[in-house]
């Protein structure tokens, strides 16, 4: 996402949860963000989300993130190494850390 059309914090925590809500409930992270990248697609937000969708075809899930803003370049480094854990109560409570801290500042 273009730097002037980033979320607020507020924006980023309540999106980091709903991320992590649906895969404490075992519904894969990719399938999440894809869920969510087609729902902005179909609202028009294209230019912003085309290439969120390209990183997540291309590098994967923490990716994505970091093309949409959401977490930074290190963030995406760990939270790479927690998607490749394939543990998805492991990476909801990561989530919902990062969402806490993001609420935070």
């Amino acid at each position: 996402m273009a730097r002037s059309q980033s979320l607020s914090g507020g924006d980023k925590a309540r999106l980091l949860r709903a991320f992590a809500f649906h895969i404490h409930r075992k519904e894969p992270a990719e399938d999440v963000l894809r869920t969510h990248i087609e729902e902005q697609l179909r609202a028009g937000r294209r230019r912003e989300y085309l290439p969120v969708e390209a990183a997540l075809n291309e590098s994967g899930f923490a990716a994505a993130l970091k093309a949409m803003t959401v977490i930074g370049e290190e963030t995406a480094v760990i939270l790479a190494a927690v998607v490749d854990a394939k543990d998805h109560r492991l990476l909801a409570a990561c989530l919902n850390d990062l969402a806490d801290f993001v609420e935070g500042m």
